[in-house]
């Protein structure tokens, strides 16, 4: 019946077969039928229903409920189911005392899952200081002293705290959001230390790394030194582990760059990613797994942001990233390694901040298949497109034109120009700038660059009259992009600028200063 949706039958069905016939676990199954359909007050009401006919809930009543109840994202509009979860979070309490004081031994009914379950729902629903309600009223030793799901929940809690409070005069608040992570993590080494059984797993690190790099410098610190400790990643000058971390995977592999990044120390970056790349074991499959594209996306952004402040070379460390990503796909027959168009991006806009244009004409030609290097001064022969495997030709689009213009131009060669123009010409780039789908932003880039090209070859007289008239078209269409994106928003990424020396200087500064004080705090209690 409940398959055909017909839960309010199967419900009256339930309510009158004999008693004899009816049992919790029956109770729980149509319970857990009324929360897939969403129907989370008629859940509830089974549940009241449950206890009013005799039949005790147990573990898995409440983990099914709380499990249920807590895939509501949207809690303003849940007030009333809201409350039924602190009610549920009650009668479990009532009923881990009943359990502990006449079964202590049945592990079935001292389960931590309805606290997850719990947290969760807190977290989502804001109710923040509760969480850590919950957790002070656990038991810090025996079956039911939190594990690494109890406070994997709670990181993720904290996570979710930091992304709501994104206005300036929220800052503080962010930064208490943070400490209270550092907390939590303090917390769970005493609960190690007390319980020989818990184990980290990488998905609780990572979720921990996470929550630390959205706090202030002195929670970023902390978060360095579960890297260290955790993942067994060094930094430059510490001695370096010769073997990975069992905890190092893909997820706490991306929490730690993300942080390095976050805080603009993209050497870092580099660093920790390469100690990984030296160290895998490409004859281990499990190894093989460890990077995929999204590592090597924040490894191109942390090369874009060194470009940007002028560090040499790292155009050409783009490219090899590039390279190294598929190569090792081709070899090994690893699709998450293929780098992405963004990530292509990323390594055009290195080439641009280093005004490297034979680098970003092999990045291109990577990206697309099309033989970019075959120009020839003097001639319009169009290149040719290597014939590859589907998907592996990525289109040329706006962005991507506009990143080649833009390289073309900073290393203020007119062959180079010309050579930029020549490809522009072959993609359709009157087609790029008419289509109103693609970013205004890099339209109206593209439009800018594609007149100061022109302008540029005009006073270097490196326009025939054929090129003249066919471009002199495009002038008019980049004019009226202009008009119409006038104002469009700059992505993200184009505003992200490494910060000066002395910026990243005063913050280690203040790091050490703040661990120094703590230090002295410490010795002196």
């Amino acid at each position: 019946m409940c398959s055909e949706g017909d839960l309010n039958g199967a419900i009256e069905r339930l309510k009158t077969t004999p008693r004899d016939a009816q049992n919790a676990a029956v109770w729980n199954t149509m319970i857990s039928e009324c929360l897939s359909a969403e129907r989370y007050q008629l859940s509830y009401e089974l549940f009241v229903d449950m206890k009013r006919r005799g039949f005790s809930p147990n573990s898995i009543t409440f983990s099914t409920m709380l499990s249920g109840i807590s895939l509501i994202k949207d809690w303003s509009k849940y007030s009333k189911q809201l409350q039924n979860a602190h009610s549920l979070y009650e009668y479990y309490q009532k009923h881990v005392g009943s359990v502990k004081y006449h079964e202590p031994d049945n592990s079935k009914e001292l389960s931590l899952q309805p606290l997850v379950a719990y947290i969760q729902i807190l977290g989502d629903a804001g109710e923040y200081h509760k969480i850590f309600d919950v957790y002070f009223a656990m038991d810090q030793e025996g079956p039911l002293a939190p594990d690494r799901f109890v406070f994997t929940a709670m990181f993720k809690a904290i996570s979710s705290r930091q992304k709501r409070l994104v206005t300036g005069e929220e800052t503080s608040t962010r930064n208490d959001a943070a400490s209270d992570a550092k907390h939590v993590w303090m917390q769970m080494e005493k609960v190690m230390q007390k319980n020989p059984g818990f184990q980290l797993d990488p998905g609780l690190i990572a979720t921990a790394i996470r929550a630390l790099t959205r706090g202030g410098p002195n929670d970023q610190s902390f978060a360095f030194i579960i890297i260290h400790d955790q993942l067994g990643l060094s930094k430059p000058g510490e001695e370096t582990p010769r073997r990975l971390s069992n905890n190092l995977n893909s997820w706490t592999l991306d929490a730690a760059l993300q942080l390095c990044n976050t805080m603009q120390k993209h050497r870092l970056t580099v660093h920790f990613l390469r100690q990984v790349m030296e160290k895998i074991n490409w004859d281990k499959v499990w190894m093989r797994y460890l990077i995929d594209s999204s590592h090597i996306h924040k490894l191109l952004r942390a090369y874009a942001g060194l470009a940007s402040l002028g560090s040499l070379n790292e155009s050409t460390e783009a490219l090899e990233a590039l390279e190294w990503s598929l190569q090792n796909d081709a070899i090994y027959s690893l699709p998450k390694l293929t780098p992405t168009a963004q990530s292509y991006h990323l390594a055009l806009m290195t080439c641009c901040r280093s005004a490297d244009w034979p680098t970003a004409v092999r990045v291109y030609e990577l990206m697309t298949g099309i033989e970019a290097g075959q120009f020839e001064l003097g001639k319009s022969v169009p290149p040719t497109v290597k014939n590859r495997s589907k998907g592996k030709n990525l289109p040329t689009d706006v962005e991507t034109a506009s990143f080649l213009l833009r390289t073309a131009l900073a290393t203020n060669n007119i062959t180079h120009i010309r050579h930029a123009m020549w490809l522009a010409d072959f993609v359709r780039v009157d087609a790029l700038l008419s289509d109103e789908k693609t970013a205004a932003f890099y339209r109206s880039k593209l439009a800018s660059t594609l007149m100061e090209a022109m302008k540029r070859l005009q006073e270097a007289e490196g326009l025939t009259r054929e090129q003249e008239k066919t471009w002199g078209s495009y002038r008019a269409l980049a004019r009226e992009v202009l008009k119409s994106t006038k104002g469009s928003p700059k992505p993200g990424v184009e505003e992200e600028r490494l910060g000066n020396m002395r910026t990243l200087v005063n913050m280690d500064n203040y790091v050490a200063f703040e661990m120094a004080s703590r230090s002295t705090k410490a010795r002196t209690q």
